[in-house]
């Protein structure tokens, strides 16, 4: 990868970063590993996770010619998704490689890691807003996928609207399958959680940093201790999760996911039903039930205009943060929408 840096170096509480999975991790997630790198995309710090021993899809003739990549919702730290793509890896039977790639400047790089910066491009006047993190993805697409190389997009909240977009704005993007978790992608102000979010995220933000701030400056130990008890609710604790949230803890990428998260709410309005409509064959949303981002209200009025797309309503339980508790079940689900799009090839 251009201007990446592969890390060796081991997270706080033993978590291991690159060529080697978890080792408390149970079935056969653990025996999956998974590979870290750090890169520079115009000019942003971006954490890239990657399953499958094909680190470069141009090495050779043997890559398969089908790449899963994860668009992150928000916070979009790589790291929550570190278990789900295990886990997608897994269901696939090994056969095809699954990354997940970070937004702009969601990520801590390790003290000792020094990245190279990508000299060909120029810099984003504003990458860390939402139309940036859109190009952002598409810059990491053109530099690290050929052109002949098939895509299954996954989107994860605000990761729905910006695969939406790369696949408006891109359309030379042979996209295979589109998948749409838990989609923001209208009325985000509007929706009963944004009602809540949106004068915090706007206007009063800043009153936030100063708690962030004094939180990066406890130890790595008791910073773990205040995740895991904040998520004591969950019926399964994440390990993975526990640590990426631990890692937002540090004052750049919380600036960063709160500044994008200002910009969803005031950009994220209307449905681009004409896109939709567009690429509806390719699609497949999954709405939760109980989703304050994305009310059903929302699943109800996209199936009135798309009577004849697959949008599906979730019957289990999953909460619009899946990636803290159930990464497993989504990715098993996933697994299983996306086989009749494989056994066509």
């Amino acid at each position: 990868m251009p201007g990446s840096a592969a890390s060796e170096t081991p997270r706080a509480g033993g978590e291991p970063v690159a060529g080697e999975a978890e080792g408390n991790k149970p079935a056969l997630e653990e025996e999956i590993p998974v590979h870290e790198e750090f890169t520079s995309i115009y000019g942003a710090a971006t954490q890239v996770l990657k399953c499958g021993p094909w680190k470069n899809l141009f090495e050779n003739e043997s890559v398969p010619r089908i790449l899963f990549l994860v668009i992150p919702g928000n916070p979009g730290l790589a790291g929550y998704y570190w278990t789900f793509i295990q886990a997608l890896y897994c269901g696939l039977n090994r056969k095809y490689p699954v990354w997940v790639v970070s937004h702009a400047g969601h990520c801590r790089l390790p003290h000792d890691l020094e990245i190279a910066e990508d000299t060909d491009v120029k810099e984003l006047d504003d990458v860390f807003g939402l139309c940036g993190q859109i190009e952002h993805k598409l810059n990491f697409v053109r530099k690290n996928v050929s052109q002949d190389m098939k895509l299954v997009l996954i989107g994860h909240s605000i990761g729905c609207y910006i695969a939406l977009e790369m696949m408006k704005q891109a359309p030379e993007l042979k996209v295979l399958r589109c998948v749409m978790l838990f989609p923001t992608i209208e009325r985000m102000a509007q929706s009963p959680q944004g009602k809540i979010m949106t004068p915090l995220l706007c206007q009063f933000r800043y009153i936030v940093y100063m708690p962030i701030y004094l939180m990066t400056l406890l130890p790595q130990k008791i910073k773990s201790a205040l995740v895991r008890f904040v998520l004591r609710g969950m019926k399964y604790h994440d390990e993975p999760s526990v640590m990426a949230s631990v890692d937002l803890a540090n004052m750049d990428c919380v600036a960063n996911v709160m500044y994008l998260a200002s910009q969803e709410m005031r950009t994220v309005v209307e449905r681009d039903s004409s896109t939709i409509r567009q690429h509806l064959k390719k699609l497949t949303f999954y709405y939760g039930a109980t989703d304050q981002w994305c009310p059903v209200q929302y699943y109800e009025e996209m199936k009135t205009e798309f009577p004849d797309g697959d949008i599906r309503l979730c019957e289990k339980g999953i909460r619009h943060a899946f990636v803290l508790e159930a990464s497993k079940e989504v990715a098993a689900m996933v697994t299983e929408w996306v086989q009749e799009d494989l056994a066509r090839l």
